[in-house]
């Protein structure tokens, strides 16, 4: 079984209410022809398909196989926003977003900012977006887990 993109590209068209392949395009920030030859081509970038499930709130799942919810668990905290929480939640978009201190640091927690980083920076894109989308994934399920306890 493998994996048919220009579905995938179809179901980002009809979840996004996009008119055409052009302004799916447009969503990811690639070119029309790029669009075109990962359709051709039955490849994609996987950071690609991450990016629109996160900027449409989607299931990866269900955006790859068309099955299951189609909507994120916990989605409505980010519904409405369409923009991309990992990338684009800083003051260049418009929110102010301070960054932390890091002279509170312990050495092994500046150790990992560094292999952290080392990863970010890597010339594999799909890596690195991966893994901003998953720190923000844990960074969410730890403020969802500390929430409850604040509130009591």
């Amino acid at each position: 079984m493998g994996v048919s993109y220009s579905e995938i590209i179809e179901r980002m068209r009809w979840a996004g209410k996009l008119k055409n392949d052009s302004a799916v395009a447009r969503t990811l920030g690639v070119t029309p022809q790029a669009l075109s030859n990962y359709k051709k081509r039955g490849e994609m970038p996987t950071d690609l398909v991450l990016r629109f499930a996160n900027i449409y709130g989607l299931s990866v799942d269900w955006l790859i196989t068309g099955e299951g919810e189609m909507y994120k668990a916990g989605r409505g905290e980010l519904s409405g926003k369409g923009y991309l929480y990992a990338a684009e939640d800083t003051a260049a978009y418009g929110r102010d977003v301070r960054p932390p201190d890091f002279s509170a640091l312990t050495p092994d927690e500046i150790i990992y900012v560094g292999k952290l980083l080392k990863v970010l920076r890597s010339p594999n894109k799909s890596t690195s977006v991966a893994m901003k989308y998953s720190v923000d994934a844990l960074l969410r399920a730890s403020e969802a887990a500390e929430a409850p306890e604040e509130k009591e």
